[in-house]
């Protein structure tokens, strides 16, 4: 390995305790108040059942990097209201940060008839960086590489890390006079009274040691 391998593995380690920040996932924010059970379905087929170990390509492991979102599945919610748009999240649960989690993924405007999504799906158009459009013309919230997604990326050291997809089915459309410039936070403000069904998913993923 190379010295900053063992920098990272040493750090890692020093931080392991550092995780388990899940009170500050997005489905304990306000918005979900009136909904605190999910009533969806949300599954990664190719994956297997929730808990699984995501596949080296869906990590920073694969090819380029930088990794893919799994292919995903989902169904309505259990309820009379009328699904307008949905949300789509995946959140790191453990990074070495304190009541930090990382999203990946913060995909949004994803039409109400859609029920899949996959990595094809979560690639910048080509005018992301000014529109934060996909190229299935889902809008996104930049995560901290300025991408709509990337794949898992524990640190070297620091144990498995729970990657929590939530799918959120909203009874109206998400609205911003700039919605290129909308963060996070925007989006967990603009959902308070809209969100009517959530489900979830869990991949795991550990950084190998290098070969």
């Amino acid at each position: 390995m190379a010295v900053l391998d063992y920098l990272e593995f040493i750090i890692g380690r020093l931080l392991y305790l550092i995780r388990g920040h899940d009170s500050h996932q997005i489905i304990h924010c306000l918005a979900f108040k009136g909904v605190p059970e999910p009533n969806m379905t949300l599954e990664a087929p190719e994956v297997g059942p929730s808990g699984s170990k995501l596949p080296l390509p869906c990590t920073c492991k694969a090819d380029d990097g930088k990794g893919c979102l799994p292919v995903l599945h989902w169904t309505g919610p259990n309820c009379h209201e009328e699904v307008r748009e949905y949300v789509l999240l995946c959140e790191d649960l453990d990074p070495p940060i304190p009541f930090l989690v990382f999203h990946h993924g913060l995909l949004w405007a994803i039409p109400a008839s859609t029920t899949k999504a996959q990595a094809t799906d979560v690639q910048p158009d080509e005018h992301a960086r000014i529109s934060r459009l996909t190229v299935a013309g889902w809008r996104f919230v930049p995560n901290l590489l300025g991408l709509p997604y990337v794949g898992a990326g524990a640190p070297l050291g620091h144990g498995k890390h729970r990657y929590v997809f939530t799918i959120i089915a909203l009874n109206e459309s998400l609205k911003f006079k700039a919605p290129e410039k909308a963060s996070k936070k925007d989006i967990k403000r603009a959902m308070v009274g809209k969100v009517v069904g959530w489900a979830q998913w869990t991949g795991v993923f550990e950084k190998p040691w290098p070969n």
